[in-house]
């Protein structure tokens, strides 16, 4: 068999042999594994119910192989970023960007929920079940490889008053993402993962009315804080099972390059790659989020916020490589078309930043939508009707009167609902 090339379904053609799918045969309505596409209406079943396909380029019909060279053969080095169908070359498919907010929130959910049950164990003062939390970041990983800006989305069902437990899970997608935009392997990736899953454990340690305290802390409390990382690496570093990478992370996410940080002070050569991966998506979480004592900022603020803050705390160069990872229309940014809309950036292409796909939640009225409508601005066939609208605005999603979580859990409501009667 020759070269398996991944493609999206949203851009499969009739003469491809389908060799793979990105999930059991068993899954899908297809009777035979491995064929070759000779009918609409099995490319319209395979955009239904998979996100991504294996394709063969030797046993597919000529004309058709000839245009596969853009992808790459698997096992060499691909990486993918950005939404499905998100690809100028292509159209997008509504119905895969369904199915993947379906499966990722499944992930999602299930991660959240050990996540849950992790805190109130390191309430407790009970021991935290690492081999639940290694499979957890596996399988996060692995939706972060298939799905990046679904699972970034999916960061925006973010609670005021479960700051901790979302921050966790949220710190732990957004490192995972980044490492994989850097190329870390497999093994990195995962260390990266735990530790940021794992990074606050010690909060659950500190005071209640400290942690949420709406005010400005004292330097007594703020003392209190500082020893959060200390405390979750005291519960941890006695299981066998955690690498020293991960518990790293733990204790030391709050360093900084100039030895200004806590708890130890450590100066630039003695902070690693994967601790200064994680200071600065923890930073960049903590400061988009709504927390007791502030409101969350816009995501494009919070990159430019993070860029005047790097000299002396964070690893310039590769805070340039988390900007161009998250884009300059990062994911769950508000923004405003030329058209007057606005609308949520909800995925996104690397290869064209410019031009990410937006779900539109006000019309040029001003007035919400009944139901959010997809736009992919880097598609040929959209441009053909409305190549004039632009991004003209970013916004502040409160002062648009946007609710970003409520519109993602009417979104996530809407896709189960499809899966369900699909």
């Amino acid at each position: 068999m020759g070269n398996k090339i991944r493609v999206y379904s949203s851009d499969l053609q009739l003469g491809m042999y389908i060799a793979e799918l990105d999930r059991p045969w068993t899954d899908t309505p297809f009777m035979f594994q491995g064929f070759i596409l000779r009918k609409e209406s099995e490319i319209e079943t395979l955009r239904g119910c998979c996100e991504y396909v294996y394709v063969d380029e030797e046993q597919s019909q000529a004309d058709v192989a000839a245009k596969l060279t853009l992808q790459r053969p698997v096992g060499e080095g691909e990486q993918q970023t950005g939404m499905p169908g998100a690809s100028g070359a292509s159209g997008f498919s509504e119905a895969v960007f369904r199915n993947s907010l379906t499966r990722s929130h499944a992930v999602y959910r299930d991660a959240r929920g050990w996540i849950d049950q992790m805190l109130e164990d390191s309430r407790l003062g009970n021991s935290v079940d690492t081999d639940q939390a290694r499979v957890l970041v596996t399988q996060l990983a692995d939706e972060v490889i298939r799905n990046p800006d679904a699972l970034i989305w999916l960061t925006y069902l973010k609670s005021r008053d479960e700051y901790t437990a979302t921050h966790c899970m949220n710190v732990c997608i957004l490192a995972l993402t980044f490492g994989r935009c850097l190329g870390l392997d497999e093994t990195a990736l995962h260390q990266l993962g735990l530790g940021a899953l794992l990074h606050d454990l010690g909060k659950m340690q500190i005071p209640g009315e400290v942690l949420h305290k709406p005010g400005r802390l004292t330097e007594e409390e703020f003392a209190i804080i500082k020893k959060h990382p200390g405390l979750g690496f005291a519960m941890l570093r006695d299981d066998k099972n955690l690498n020293k990478a991960s518990l790293h992370i733990v204790l030391h996410h709050h360093e900084r390059l100039d030895g200004r940080g806590y708890p130890r002070g450590l100066g630039e050569k003695k902070i690693p790659l994967l601790t200064r991966i994680s200071s600065i998506v923890d930073v960049y979480d903590a400061i988009t989020s709504d927390r007791c004592y502030h409101d969350g900022i816009a995501p494009a603020q919070a990159l430019e916020n993070l860029f005047k803050w790097a000299s002396g705390n964070f690893d310039v160069a590769l805070l340039e490589n988390f900007i161009k990872c998250i884009g300059i229309y990062p994911i769950g940014s508000v923004v405003r078309l030329s058209s007057g809309e606005v609308g949520i950036i909800v995925a996104s292409d690397a290869y064209n930043r410019l031009k990410p796909v937006l779900l539109i939640v006000k019309n040029a009225a001003g007035k919400p939508c009944g139901q959010c409508r997809l736009i992919n601005m880097a598609s040929v066939s959209w441009e053909k009707g409305d190549a004039h609208l632009s991004i003209e605005q970013v916004l502040e999603s409160k002062a648009a009167g946007v609710d970003i979580k409520a519109v993602l859990q009417q979104e996530l409501d809407l896709s189960s609902c499809d899966g369900a009667s699909s």
